[in-house]
């Protein structure tokens, strides 16, 4: 994995298999920018706009889901993505995202503002009532019912 420099990361684009020699970076690549960190992953199914993703050894993402027992990163896509689809995703870092940054993440409803994020049931979706935490991740805002709200990392996003 490269920590160098942002790849001109853009969040809002995915890339498909048909522009493989004008990947803007490598899969496992992380880049940086003022709202955290980065990771080039590759849609291992479908990924909704602001879901939370799972993502494997190999950089491949899908949606989360349920209870994990290892240890797994995780990322937060700002873009949907089809199956095989490649696109950076969120993965937090020092101080990422926050108030006014625009980084987003799909949230369940009556979340309590500022509470650890856990996965639910509900594929791509976190909630301060669930499953696993999702550590070093929060919201900024609380709901009344589910949204897509700003989230704020204190550190890398990860499973157990």
């Amino acid at each position: 994995m490269a920590r160098s420099g942002s790849f001109g990361i853009n969040s809002k684009r995915t890339f498909t298999g048909t522009d493989l020699l004008s990947l803007p970076a490598k899969l496992g690549d992380i880049g940086s920018d003022t709202d955290g960190e980065w990771m080039f992953v590759q849609a291992s199914a479908a990924v909704a706009q602001y879901a939370f993703v799972l993502i494997t050894d190999a950089f491949k993402c899908s949606e989360t889901s349920g209870a994990s027992s290892i240890v797994q990163h995780v990322g937060v896509a700002q873009v949907a993505a089809a199956t095989n689809e490649y696109l950076w995703v969120w993965i937090g870092g020092p101080a990422g995202g926050g108030v006014g940054k625009g980084v987003r993440g799909k949230i369940a409803a009556s979340y309590v503002v500022n509470t650890p994020l856990l996965t639910t049931a509900t594929a791509g979706v976190a909630d301060d009532a669930g499953s696993t935490t999702i550590k070093n991740v929060s919201a900024t805002v609380a709901t009344t019912g589910a949204a897509n709200v700003e989230l704020k990392s204190t550190g890398y996003l990860t499973l157990n």
